[in-house]
């Protein structure tokens, strides 16, 4: 069985404007000084660079090619929206819970 090796993998992302990442290509990490140079910064996912475009550029692709992006596309607003249904609300609600713990505690040091 082959050992995985530890490195972290880094990323060369294409996206839209909205922030939704059509594709990627892993990539080696850049250089200190490339980085500097080129004004690179690592984000939370490891993307090195990103190359924002339109999605005008979409709509010339072949039919074939066309439909695997707009499967991404949809997969992306899906999650939002799940995460906007799903995980919001429940936040919201040990927000609140939080906050009466915090007032409850904030009347007990009062009383002593």
């Amino acid at each position: 069985m082959r050992r995985t090796q530890g490195r972290n993998t880094y990323y060369l992302a294409f996206c839209l404007k909205d922030g939704t990442v059509t594709s990627a290509l892993p990539m080696r990490k850049p250089a200190k000084r490339i980085m500097k140079h080129d004004h690179m910064k690592l984000d939370a996912d490891n993307v090195c660079k990103e190359h924002v475009s339109s999605g005008k550029e979409l709509l010339m692709l072949p039919v074939e090619k066309r439909v695997r992006f707009l499967d991404i596309i949809a997969t992306s607003l899906n999650t939002r929206r799940a995460l906007r249904q799903i995980v919001l609300p429940r936040l919201a609600a040990i927000e609140g819970q939080l906050a009466s713990i915090h007032a409850a505690i904030t009347a007990m040091k009062t009383r002593a």
